[in-house]
């Protein structure tokens, strides 16, 4: 069994998601009790699902909730965030899965690097989750105040010289050890720092490190925490994951002159069950009961095949287990391929 709502960040409109959560539940109860299931699997599926459902915290919950339970005591809870979802109780021989591909395929790891003086800090992100990087390339401290060469005090304007190319240097010191960084874990990287810094971070930038820069945010975050900078470079994220999509729905026109284009449902459909799809896109919204016989799809109101809950949760499964990906895009952007296309291997 797969519950699946919509959830909310904050009072009081989180509050009503409890609410709507026992209605889900004792949904989800009347349906079992309906079936007709061996003595005692509708109570343990129903206990499972509870185990699951006390799990959540409605207090750290984001945009969506899916909970998951089958007999042998399997029981999850997922908090999706960034996710939209729609709500609903699917029972099936597996696991609704889509909105869980969906919050993986737009929740990446990613670095986030706050450039100061005292100190530049680098921090590994993983969706909303900040951890600081300590190790032997960060934090990185910038020294301003050694004498010069003679042990004398310089002037003031070579003392601004010999600041300024300590700055410099300082900067290049921090590219040189996020290129040994990425080079080990290439990410996306966020920068954060005010103007004078970002331009000096800017400036020097090469190769792998300039390639995986996906934003910056001005300011100064010397000491912001993990949560603060979650929260600032969301929006950054947010982002880079429209461009992601629109890139997805763009492949789909060379896909087409290549003669590696499908669209609609039927067609992909069956191309997924023969490993063919190498990209899968799909708009967010789009759910399709039908019946399948044969490894063909036919209407959900037709009598032919076994009945499907949603055929596009399934497609998404089989491209997955061929080694295809998926990609959700917004409600619309695929209107002229019935919402669901893909680009094909052969």
């Amino acid at each position: 069994m797969s519950l699946v709502m919509p959830t909310h960040r904050r009072r009081p409109e989180n509050q009503q998601d409890r609410v709507r959560l026992k209605t889900l539940l004792d949904q989800a109860r009347h349906r079992l009790e309906g079936l007709d299931l061996e003595r005692g699997v509708a109570e343990e599926i129903i206990d499972n699902l509870e185990k699951a459902a006390g799990q959540v915290d409605f207090e750290h919950v984001a945009e969506g909730l899916v909970l998951l339970a089958a007999p042998g005591g399997e029981s999850h809870a997922f908090v999706l965030p960034r996710v939209s979802v729609a709500e609903r109780v699917i029972i099936d021989d597996t696991f609704a899965t889509r909105d869980l591909v969906a919050m993986f395929e737009s929740t990446w790891k990613y670095w986030v690097l706050v450039l100061s003086e005292q100190p530049t800090r680098l921090w590994s992100g993983d969706g909303e989750r900040l951890e600081e990087v300590a190790n032997a390339l960060f934090p990185l401290e910038f020294e301003d105040s050694l004498p010069d060469e003679r042990g004398t005090t310089p002037t003031q304007p070579k003392q601004f010289r010999i600041q300024d190319d300590r700055r410099m240097q300082f900067f290049r010191d921090v590219e040189r050890h996020l290129t040994e960084v990425v080079r080990q874990d290439d990410r996306p990287i966020i920068v954060l720092g005010v103007p004078r810094y970002l331009t000096y971070f800017g400036d020097l930038a090469d190769g792998p490190v300039a390639r995986s820069v996906i934003g910056t945010v001005e300011g100064s975050y010397d000491t912001a925490s993990a949560p603060e900078l979650a929260q600032l470079v969301g929006p950054v994220l947010e982002a880079e994951h429209r461009r992601v999509q629109e890139r997805a729905v763009a492949e789909l026109d060379g896909a087409r002159s290549a003669k590696l284009y499908a669209g609609g449902l039927e067609e992909t459909w069956e191309l997924a069950s023969q490993a063919r799809i190498a990209h899968l896109i799909v708009e967010e919204g789009f759910f399709a009961p039908a019946r399948a016989h044969d490894g063909r799809l036919y209407p959900a109101d037709g009598t032919e095949g076994d009945f499907v809950n949603d055929a596009v949760d399934d497609l998404i499964e089989a491209t997955l287990n061929g080694d295809g990906r998926v990609t959700f895009v917004p409600d619309g952007a695929l209107a002229a391929e019935d919402r669901i296309a893909a680009v094909l291997r052969f």
